[in-house]
C-alpha cells in the first residue's frame, strides 16, 4: 500500500480535489490530520473508503504543546510513518501538503533496490494566472542554469536562480519505506538513530504538482493562513518582504475593496507568471490531474489495520514521535500500539 500523510486546514472543495487527484496520481490511501475542527470536511470524509482522517487538535496533543504549523506537520508525518513501520502492507509513505499532488510512476518504485529507503518527489509548480476560469493544467518544471539565465536576460525573472522562478519550495517532498529507524518529515526523511537526513533518490517518474498560489484568490488565502498559523513567516528570508508588506497593508484598515485591490497588485508584482513567454519557449508541461484511472483499492483488512493504529495513537504521547527525539520510550510506545494489529 502506498500511503500519504497530510496536515489539513482547508475548505471542503479543496480537500475533495486533493483526495481525488492524489488517488489518480498513485496514492492508495490518504491519512489526513485535521488541524482544526472542520465540520464540512469531516462530513465529506466520514466513511470515505480511501481516506482515514484524524482529529489532530485539542486532546490529540495531550500535555504536549503542539507548537507552530511546521512543528505539527513534522510530528504528524513522523507519527504516521513510524506507526506503520514493519507492517507488511506499508510499502511507501509520502508527506504531502494540501496544495500538492503526487505523480508516481509505480514501475519506477517497483524497480528500486530494496536498499533504497527514501525517495524525493521533485516539484512542478502550477503556472499562475490572475483570474482563471478553471484550475491550472500548465506546470513549470525545474530549469537548468542556462534556462534560468535565458529567462533572466529576457526579463522574465529577477535573478537567474530557481528561487526567483518558483514561488514555493524547490526541494520537493519525501517518501520513505516505513521502518523503525526512519521517520518522515516535511521535506526530508530522518534516520532516527543518527538524526541525519537520509538522501532521497529522484527520478523523472516521481514528481509532485504544487499549486502554490496559482491564482490571486489562492495567493491571498494562503498568505492569510500563514500569517495566522502561529508561524512567523517573516523569519523566512524569501518571504520576509512580502509578509511584511501584507501585514502592513492589513494593518492600515483600508476599505475592503481597496485592500483587495492592493493585494491583487502585490500578487501581480511577485507571483504572476509570464505564461505567454514561457509557452513560446516550450518551458511549460501540460498535465491534467483529473485524468486517468486509479489502481485497485487495497484489501479492506489492511485499511482497517491502518485505521486501528491511528485510532490507538490518540492516547499516545506525541513527543516520542519527533523524528530527531531519540526518545528511549519510542520503540516501546510503537510496540504497544502495534500489539495485536500485526
Amino acid at each position: 500500500m502506498i500511503i500519504s500523510a497530510t496536515t489539513v486546514k482547508d475548505s471542503r472543495e479543496n480537500v475533495e480535489k486533493f483526495v481525488r487527484r492524489n488517488l489518480l496520481g498513485g496514492i492508495d490511501h490518504l491519512v489526513l490530520f485535521l488541524d482544526a475542527p472542520l465540520p464540512d470536511v469531516e462530513d465529506l470524509l466520514e466513511g470515505h473508503p480511501d481516506v482515514t482522517f484524524v482529529r489532530a487538535y485539542g486532546e490529540w496533543w495531550g500535555d504536549m504543546a503542539p507548537g507552530g504549523l511546521n512543528s505539527r506537520q513534522i510530528n504528524n508525518a513522523s507519527l504516521a510513518s513510524q506507526l506503520v513501520a514493519g507492517m507488511p502492507w506499508a510499502d511507501w509513505m509520502f508527506m504531502l501538503d494540501g496544495d500538492e499532488v503526487a505523480r508516481l510512476d509505480l514501475d519506477v518504485l517497483a524497480r528500486l533496490d530494496p536498499s533504497i529507503r527514501a525517495v524525493r518527489l521533485l516539484p512542478m509548480e502550477a503556472a499562475s494566472r490572475l483570474h482563471p476560469d478553471s484550475d491550472p493544467t500548465l506546470f513549470k518544471r525545474r530549469l537548468d542554469d542556462d534556462e534560468l539565465h535565458l529567462l533572466h536576460v529576457l526579463g522574465v525573472i529577477k535573478e537567474p536562480k530557481l528561487r526567483s522562478y518558483f514561488r514555493g519550495h524547490m526541494s520537493g517532498k519525501p517518501g520513505v519505506r516505513p521502518s523503525p529507524d526512519h521517520a518522515l518529515g516535511v521535506h526530508h526523511v530522518v534516520h532516527t538513530g543518527t538524526r541525519e537526513r537520509v538522501r532521497g533518490v529522484t527520478d523523472p517518474g516521481l514528481m509532485l504538482l504544487h499549486y502554490e498560489s496559482h491564482n490571486g484568490d489562492e495567493f491571498v488565502r494562503k498568505w492569510m493562513a500563514l500569517l495566522s498559523s502561529g508561524v512567523d513567516v517573516r523569519q523566512h528570508k524569501k518571504r520576509a518582504p512580502l509578509a511584511r508588506s501584507i501585514t502592513a497593508l492589513l494593518a492600515l484598515g483600508l476599505p475592503e475593496d481597496e485592500t483587495a485591490a492592493f493585494l491583487e497588485a502585490l500578487y501581480e508584482r511577485v507571483a504572476l507568471d509570464d505564461i505567454a513567454t514561457l509557452a513560446r519557449l516550450k518551458l511549460l508541461v501540460e498535465i491534467d490531474p483529473d485524468a486517468g484511472q486509479r489502481r485497485p483499492r487495497p484489501p479492506e483488512a489492511e485499511i482497517q489495520q491502518l485505521r486501528e493504529l491511528l485510532d490507538r495513537a490518540y492516547a499516545a504521547p506525541k513527543r516520542v514521535f519527533r523524528p530527531r527525539s531519540q526518545n528511549p520510550r519510542t520503540p516501546r510506545v510503537i510496540a504497544r500500539l502495534q500489539q495485536g494489529v500485526r
